[in-house]
């Protein structure tokens, strides 16, 4: 394997990950030496590979080939620096993508240290003496972490790229490789996950380790993910069995549960200093009554508020990658300055029109939302931020609707220290509704209000809509699962401590659901959506819950699906309801393969429906990659690029 592939031999950084792994930071040299063999060593290289999976997420890379240019999210006004588009390409798939993309090679490269560094684990540990700090249940834990981490990364890698190069040893360093094809990497894979399953344990004291719940889901989605691969066609029916035998076996454990109310995933309640939000529809606050340690995560990813521990690539980013713009223009909405609670808006990458419309057909029950109507699905509510309250008196001009106001004034105050937020009893100064309403009603309001697009959901009007007071470029609701205001440095702290979950509960429900329908089976794949579909429905009741209906319709049947509607595109449109933004869209659409995924993403991306063709169903390989090879043979790029 050539040599950038293996940077993470040489010098691996070991750091430590507040509420998960609590380390010294060491950096170890020499990996295939001793102290791989030593009972701390063991240790502390597997909290490495864990190190690696956080830079694996870190920064614009992550974003911009998980869910950019997909059918439900497109690049915003600034999707690079300054609003430079520097790799908008990622969204238009127009000829400027090419193997010397960004992020291809820093993907690649990310992906393989992840992997070189569990290989060095899988080499020495084995023979690591149990004694001192090293029990028997803590070596075959670590030696599992390691299986699960490599087989994560060969499966990000190979449903991007394809044919991969495979490495299962430490050693020296080379610049030959090849590439082997996807039914090897698969069997590696699931080699690796089926170890894990046999060496973790149920639960870990350091909350963000692998669990065997934590591989057994994995493998669920990889067997799910092979069912449909073209070369596949003998094994499609077990494979989808199996999917379905193991996510079963993770809903049924005992070990995780749905949480009660779906906004609690992600956010805490406001706390008393800040504005009152009984919809829940306004910033995310992660200060009150909010637990990343809860009952439906399967494996997250660990990040940290002490800037001591982690550099900026190693911090959680994506806090500021979905935010739309809302403060410094007073010609959208008076009264709104920069603050901490909601957040520094990087305005990278907005819902596309379509995305906008999947959640209508289901937040009031299949009824056009309006005024006073009950919200019957809170999983639009609980996903984005639609409020935005004043922290400093203004006014907005009455102006020519769609874009007009009362004019009346509106109140607001900033919270004691630097750009805090808004102070409890300030008015609401901007508002996005998910339906039209007539002049009248904006009228009759101080707030500016913002509603979707007229358009088909298909045609994006909103990027020069702006100006008419609807969804555009710099102006959407905006993402609130990584929205935080923990955040230790101020309003302009990208240093976001969040962690980032990477599987749940919910998402096991939807493998099921989609491993059932591949088996012929609507009904069961039905009644895991219903799972879903009384989980988020409204209910006014649990003091958490948003106060966003009158009565509860957890017994509603117009939350409810049935065996008749349950297709391939039906399922893709609930995964984006639950799990809107999760960084899995691309991979998803990619799964059920190559049609499905040109389809989906022709059909509902205005900005890529004249430029994606079947090349692009996988990624280029990295140029860097494919010069760095001596051998034996020229290393193969993908067809087409």
């Amino acid at each position: 394997m050539r040599r950038f592939l293996n940077a993470g031999l040489a010098l691996v950084l070991v750091g430590g990950a507040a509420g998960c792994v609590d380390l010294d930071e060491k950096l170890v040299s020499s990996l295939g030496s001793d102290y791989g063999k030593s009972q701390q060593g063991l240790t502390d290289l597997t909290n490495g590979i864990y190190a690696g999976v956080r830079g694996f997420n870190g920064g614009d890379a992550y974003y911009g080939m998980e869910i950019l240019g997909t059918d439900t999210w497109t690049a915003a006004d600034q999707v690079s620096a300054g609003g430079a588009q520097n790799w908008v390409y990622l969204d238009t798939y127009d000829p400027q993508y090419n193997s010397l993309g960004a992020f291809l090679n820093a993907q690649w490269q990310a992906g393989y240290t992840i992997i070189a560094r569990a290989n060095v684990v899988l080499d020495n540990g084995p023979s690591t003496p149990i004694g001192g700090v090293l029990t028997q249940a803590i070596k075959d834990s670590r030696l599992g972490e390691a299986h699960f981490l490599r087989a994560w990364a060969y499966f990000q890698l190979v449903q991007q790229y394809g044919d991969l190069t495979i490495n299962l040893r430490s050693g020296q360093l080379s610049t030959e490789a090849v590439r082997e094809p996807e039914d090897s990497v698969y069997k590696v894979i699931i080699d690796d996950l089926n170890q894990a399953i046999t060496l973790l344990p149920a639960t870990q004291s350091e909350f963000g380790r692998a669990t065997v719940g934590a591989a057994q889901h994995l493998l669920a989605k990889v067997y799910l993910t092979r069912a449909y691969r073209d070369w596949n066609t003998a094994n499609k029916q077990a494979d989808f069995q199996q999917a379905l035998s193991l996510a079963n076996t993770v809903i049924n454990s005992g070990t995780y549960s749905l949480l009660p109310v779906y906004a609690d995933l992600w956010c805490g309640t406001h706390r008393a200093a800040a504005p009152a939000d009984p919809g829940r529809q306004g910033f995310c606050d992660v200060t009150n009554n909010f637990s990343e340690k809860n009952s439906e995560v399967i494996w997250s990813i660990q990040f940290s508020y002490d800037p001591v521990q982690y550099t900026n690539t190693a911090t959680n980013y994506n806090h500021v990658v979905f935010l739309s713009r809302y403060d410094g223009d007073a010609g959208w909405a008076a009264g709104l300055s920069r603050v901490v609670d909601d957040g520094r808006p990087f305005r990278r990458v907005r819902p596309t029109p379509f995305a906008i419309s999947l959640f209508q057909q289901t937040r009031c029950g299949g009824v056009p939302c309006d005024t006073g109507v009950d919200v019957v699905d809170t999983r639009f509510d609980g996903s984005f931020q639609t409020v935005w309250f004043a922290n400093g008196n203004a006014s907005n001009p009455t102006g020519t609707c769609p874009k007009c106001t009362s004019g009346a004034p509106i109140r607001g105050s900033q919270l004691p220290g630097s750009a805090v937020g808004a102070a409890a009893g300030s008015d609401t100064a901007l508002v996005f509704l998910t339906y039209q309403v007539p002049d009248a009603y904006r009228q009759s309001k101080a707030y500016r209000i913002g509603t979707p697009c007229t358009t088909a959901p298909n045609l994006d009007c909103g990027k020069d809509n702006d100006a008419l007071g609807m969804f555009g470029y710099m102006h959407y609701p905006s993402l609130k699962k990584f929205q935080d205001n923990g955040r230790t440095g101020g309003v302009s702290d990208i240093n976001g401590g969040k962690d980032r979950i990477v599987f749940r509960l919910g998402e096991t429900y939807l493998i099921a659901a989609e491993a059932a329908l591949g088996l012929g089976d609507a009904a069961t794949a039905a009644a895991n959506i219903n799972v879903l579909r009384v989980r988020a429905a409204c209910d006014p009741g649990p003091a958490s819950a948003p106060k966003l209906c009158a009565v509860s319709h957890k017994s509603d049947p117009a939350i409810l699906v049935s065996a008749g509607q349950m297709n391939i595109d039906f399922i893709m449109d609930e995964r984006e309801r639950e799990m809107s933004g999760e960084l899995t869209r691309w991979d998803d659409l990619h799964r059920p393969g190559k049609d499905f995924f040109l389809a989906r993403i022709r059909a509902w991306n205005p900005y890529a429906t004249p430029n994606i063709t079947d090349k692009h169903y996988f990624r280029p390989i990295p140029q860097q990659q494919i010069q760095g090879v001596t051998g034996p043979a020229p290393y193969p790029q993908n067809p087409g690029w």
